[in-house]
């Protein structure tokens, strides 16, 4: 019992600073990797196929147009790379270190929900890719016309055609609109494009991410990687993620504070002035803005 009492002791000690930092979704974000890494090595479900269907007779690309290291960089550092360069320079006045923490944390969660939801349709939906019959490299004599199963494939890179089960969702896609969607609500909150008279520059640097994201997806499609309904998968899973970790921890973009960052939980009063979440003391006294609604 006394050391169930000191703990509990401990963690009331603690509580505001695991609440300041976001510790405890910062562990859960840690989770999620784990729990990515263990479904990307499970081999998918392998669906029964035959040799004479068109839509997945399209042949293997060895160079593809987008790499899975150029779309990391595109989604995931680029992100990154913006919100540590502009956080201090857009939030000057306030508590940046705050600001990018939350932001930070925002775009890790909408990156890795993403990669964690994406990798388990992938292994459980186990559908063929377009250009899985070069993968296979079936042998001869298969019958053409009735389903067979993955015994007939000859190549000896079982990897190859391991991944030629897992076409749905466009994972290239899904990542990129959770990476790059989330940047351009991200954007469109610190500049405030919805406020009025706001200039039309503004929403375009906004879109900008957008643009690049849906590059990333039609190059799927052109690489014979994924049939265009799991790219359209990929990309209205990312968006729905990408919004859902923005809202989570800023308000809705038609708000006047979008740019701030809910506050921590459990904060008081003299936290939020002393870190100066208001848009000016003068609103603040004048009460003419209700900061943190959603």
């Amino acid at each position: 019992m006394a050391f169930l009492r000191k703990t509990a002791d401990c963690l009331e000690r603690w509580s505001p600073v695991l609440h300041q930092f976001y510790i405890v979704d910062w562990f859960f974000i840690l989770f999620l990797i784990g729990g990515f890494l263990v479904l990307t090595e499970m081999t998918p479900f392998q669906t029964m196929f035959t040799l004479d269907d068109p839509s997945i007779q399209h042949p293997y690309a060895t160079t593809e147009r987008v790499t899975s290291i150029n779309g990391v960089i595109f989604s995931t550092v680029i992100s990154i790379g913006i919100v540590v360069l502009f956080v201090p320079f857009l939030h000057r006045n306030r508590n940046w270190a705050h600001v990018m923490n939350v932001s930070l944390l925002s775009l890790a969660l909408s990156l890795i929900l993403t990669e964690f939801v994406t990798e388990m349709f992938k292994n459980f939906i186990g559908r063929i890719r377009p250009d899985f019959i070069a993968r296979c490299m079936p042998a001869p004599g298969t019958p053409l016309h009735g389903l067979v199963g993955i015994e007939v494939c000859t190549n000896p890179n079982f990897k190859v055609i391991s991944d030629g089960f897992r076409s749905t969702p466009s994972g290239h896609t899904s990542n990129a609109f959770a990476g790059l969607g989330w940047l351009s609500a991200w954007v469109a909150g610190q500049l405030r494009v919805f406020r009025r008279g706001t200039e039309l520059f503004r929403t375009m640097l906004a879109m900008l991410p957008l643009f690049g994201a849906l590059v990333i997806a039609l190059s799927r499609i052109e690489d014979y990687r994924h049939h265009i309904t799991d790219v359209l998968f990929g990309g209205i899973l990312g968006v729905l993620v990408a919004w859902y970790s923005y809202r989570k921890f800023f308000p809705h973009l038609g708000k006047a504070n979008c740019n701030v960052p809910f506050p921590p939980p459990e904060f008081n009063e003299k936290i939020v002035v002393e870190t100066d979440y208001y848009d000016s003391l003068d609103e603040m006294e004048s009460g003419t803005q209700k900061p943190y609604s959603d």
